[in-house]
């Protein structure tokens, strides 16, 4: 599976960092997430990337940054 965002849904609020840093170490800690988060505040523009050490929230039903994403901008979808 791969976690995907819908840009015009995401608004940057950055709760996916919160819960992936809480899988991974127990602690709310966004620097210790496989998730980051970065708003471009001159243009408005969001960034966001997941980098290697994501493993889906193994041991969850699904990954808590899609079961947490407020907004819903947040989906899981088969890899090719």
């Amino acid at each position: 599976m791969k976690i995907v965002r819908d840009t015009e849904a995401c608004y940057g609020c950055r709760t996916c960092e919160l819960v992936c840093s809480f899988h991974h170490k127990k602690v709310f800690s966004p620097e210790l997430s496989s998730v980051r988060v970065s708003m471009n505040n001159r243009t408005g523009v969001i960034n966001w990337s997941i980098d290697s050490s994501c493993d889906s929230c193994k041991g969850e039903s699904r990954p808590l940054c899609v079961g947490y994403c407020i907004y819903g901008a947040l989906r899981e979808v088969k890899s090719k």
